[in-house]
């Protein structure tokens, strides 16, 4: 975990990977060790609305990427969707009354820089790529290394790269944003992104 200070804040940055049943206690243990007054989610406010009312039970990939992302996952341990380290991290700051903070781009934020950024031939690319995923075997060792692996693979072309880029930006500065309001914040970020995030908060 890194911890990084804004101003007076201290913003502890906890990599997780999406899907792992065991992440998402890590998170909880994270929160009770750190008491932290604001827990900050790498998703989007209707992601975080969605996971404030999730009921429990386990959703099917609903994509070929995230077909591919489950097969992969299942090296070491079966995969949950939604994702744990999310709705476990919910869960917990619920039950300890700590305010939750989406700091991933909105539906249409996101939309506006896709369509800035991802051409029309990258579409067609990502099309032949999703196909490739699933045959595609990683050599990596970790869960932690296959989700940066896997992530690299899906956002190899500039301008999904730059998408990517884009969102790290948002979460750095969002984090900012809630830095100013709370001397202690945990963020729990997919590990795919941590390093960019970083980067734009020490920058």
């Amino acid at each position: 975990m890194d911890e990084v200070r804004l101003g007076g804040a201290s913003v502890s940055i906890l990599p997780v990977v999406r899907g792992l049943p065991s992440e998402g206690d890590a998170v909880a243990r994270a929160i009770d060790a750190l008491h932290p007054d604001r827990v900050a989610l790498s998703v989007s406010p209707e992601e975080l609305e969605t996971l404030r009312t999730y009921g429990g039970g386990n959703l099917e990939a609903g994509t070929t990427e995230e077909e591919a992302y489950v097969a992969g996952l299942s090296t070491w341990e079966e995969p949950v969707m939604p994702p744990p380290c999310f709705t476990q991290a919910v869960a917990a700051a619920l039950g300890r009354n700590i305010p939750l903070d989406a700091i991933d781009m909105g539906e249409d934020a996101y939309t506006d820089a896709y369509t800035a950024w991802v051409s029309t031939m990258e579409l067609l690319l990502q099309g032949r790529m999703e196909s490739r995923l699933l045959k595609k075997r990683f050599r990596v060792s970790t869960p932690q290394e296959f989700a940066v692996a896997w992530d690299a693979e899906v956002n190899r072309t500039v301008g999904f790269a730059r998408l990517q880029k884009e969102r790290e930006k948002f979460m750095a500065s969002r984090l900012q944003e809630i830095a100013r309001d709370a001397p202690r914040v945990l963020a729990v970020i997919e590990v795919e992104r941590v390093k960019g995030v970083l980067a734009a908060l020490r920058g």
